[in-house]
């Protein structure tokens, strides 16, 4: 029992490590620290002697990872859900059951998984896939993958717009496993330490570079400051609340600078008034900053579903990126992917009862598809929304849609977070779809961080958490051309280590034969 108190609290260790990969309250992130966590998480897996301990290592490893990467948990959930302080600490170490789920399947996995030299190269080879794939394809609360902290290394990350960030889980799945596994048969095995060397080289002998057209969007990015309680009371319908966040918005999108935007973007919910799709009748705050600068505006909203009751707000409003231009709505994107607990609810029948205990708990009608969404110069964006933008795979599908794509606008709400590193880590995250897909993203946050991302993972200047203010940017567009990863997804690295693990086989055959 003792020994394996002393094994929990270790792994326990190593998901705080891991943490603090990623921007934390202690810095930035490291990325050497990821080849010690996970190596030896990897190892206190595999040693584990039974079903039971394998489970409990997971759970230490996510509690760990929790408490130093998700401590902002329990403030969020104060926040949001107005609950009391042990409630909301009690809830968020739950989270470490939900966390990074795939590692339940893994350990499903290593049960029942089929006969085979599992210490082999060629059993780590395929571990290091399955692992990738699970990742990749098991739904996380909040997306990232172990490949995320090679970020620090930007721009020198020139096979991300052909192999994506899977491509870096892979690889660094693979020297893990290898890590302890040499250590454990205490032998020297060279092929994953050349691949390692090759894959390094690779990207730094291809930095990333911008695959800009020859086009620029003068951009005003707001960022109003409002804070949650001014923001919720609006919603509720105080008239004064109201008023004064339509000033704020109106006043930052039109002050004189000598910068004439053509696009202004605000974040997302920024304003507390309903749409009704095509039959708004748009506010006079609108019209006026249309008249005063001539330009379009891609803002955060609510848009009612016609097809619905007014009065009837449980899934019926689309939390949505509204695009206003030539004095009417002119198309709204309806958030698809919802958080769980923050803007839906999985009790069915309940959800209703549930909202009317915990208010702040929104419960939004998911929207399916996405419109086409052009600018009068025929520039065409996505405008993912909040977590959205952190899955690689749903953004593959919003850049497929359509086709030929020269932005990518993200409008979030990270208020409820405070001045915690969830904030820094969104971000963190966030800046790989513009690597993936050599695109600039322009961020708009209500409390911040604003900025604009650039295809080599660099930011514009930035609007920092709790600044008030505009950003006004000219941003060189992307030039509409698919790269290898948007177009094939995870293809292009299946066929690499389909041929890794063949000459793997080869090998270890030729050996023993």
């Amino acid at each position: 029992m003792r020994s394996l108190l002393v094994s929990l609290s270790l792994t326990t260790a190593a998901g705080g490590l891991y943490a603090l990969c990623y921007p934390s309250f202690l810095g930035p992130g490291w990325l050497p620290l990821l080849f010690v966590a996970l190596p030896f998480f990897l190892w206190r897996l595999e040693v584990a002697a039974t079903a039971r301990r394998t489970l409990l290592h997971i759970l230490a490893y996510n509690l760990g990872l929790n408490l130093v990467g998700y401590y902002w948990i329990p403030h969020t959930l104060r926040e949001f859900g107005q609950l009391p302080y042990g409630v909301s600490l009690l809830l968020g170490l739950l989270f470490s059951l939900i966390l990074q789920p795939h590692w339940w399947l893994y350990g499903l996995w290593k049960k029942y998984r089929p006969e085979l030299s599992w210490y082999s190269e060629l059993g780590v080879l395929v571990t290091a896939l399955v692992m990738t794939i699970f990742e990749r394809y098991f739904p996380q609360q909040f997306p990232s993958f172990v490949g995320s902290p090679w970020l620090h290394l930007a721009p020198f990350l020139g096979l991300t717009p052909t192999v994506g960030i899977a491509g870096f889980s892979f690889i660094t799945y693979w020297v893990a496993l290898e890590t302890y596994t040499q250590l454990a048969l205490k032998t020297f095995r060279p092929q994953v330490w050349i691949v390692l060397a090759a894959f390094i080289g690779i990207n730094a002998l291809i930095p990333l570079r911008e695959r800009y057209s020859e086009r620029v969007l003068p951009v005003r990015i707001v960022q109003a400051n409002i804070g949650n309680f001014l923001k919720v009371q609006s919603e509720r319908g105080d008239a004064n609340s109201f008023e004064a966040i339509q000033r704020k918005y109106e006043e930052l999108s039109t002050r004189e600078t000598g910068f004439r935007p053509e696009l202004i973007v605000w974040p997302e919910t920024a304003y507390p008034n309903m749409f009704y799709g095509a039959q708004t009748r748009l506010d006079q705050t609108f019209l006026s900053v249309l008249e005063k600068t001539g330009a379009e505006l891609l803002i955060g909203g609510y848009d009612q579903d016609s097809s619905k009751s007014a009065g009837d707000f449980v899934e019926t409003v689309f939390n949505s990126s509204i695009h206003i231009r030539d004095g009417k709505l002119h198309s709204a994107y309806h958030k698809n992917i919802l958080i769980p607990f923050g803007e839906t609810l999985p009790f069915g029948p309940l959800n209703s009862l549930i909202v009317s205990v915990v208010p702040a708990v929104s419960l939004f009608a998911r929207g399916e598809g996405t419109p086409e969404m052009t600018t009068r110069q025929g520039y065409r964006l996505v405008t993912p929304i909040c977590y959205e933008i952190l899955e690689s795979n749903y953004m593959r599908s919003l850049l497929n849609q359509w086709g030929g794509t020269h932005l990518i606008v993200n409008h979030t709400n990270d208020s409820w977070y405070g001045d915690t590193a969830e904030p820094h880590q969104h971000l963190f995250l966030s800046k790989w779809r513009a690597l993936e897909f050599l695109m600039p993203i322009v961020r708009s946050t209500n409390t911040g961080i604003s900025s604009v991302i650039y295809p080599d993972g660099s930011e514009s200047r930035r609007l920092g958490i709790g600044e008030e203010g505009r950003l006004d940017v000219n941003v060189a567009l992307g030039s509409g051309e698919a790269t290898l990863y948007q177009r094939f997804g995870i293809y292009p690295l299946l066929a690499v280590v389909a041929l890794l693990i063949f000459g793997t086989w080869l090998r270890e055959r030729k050996f023993t034969a």
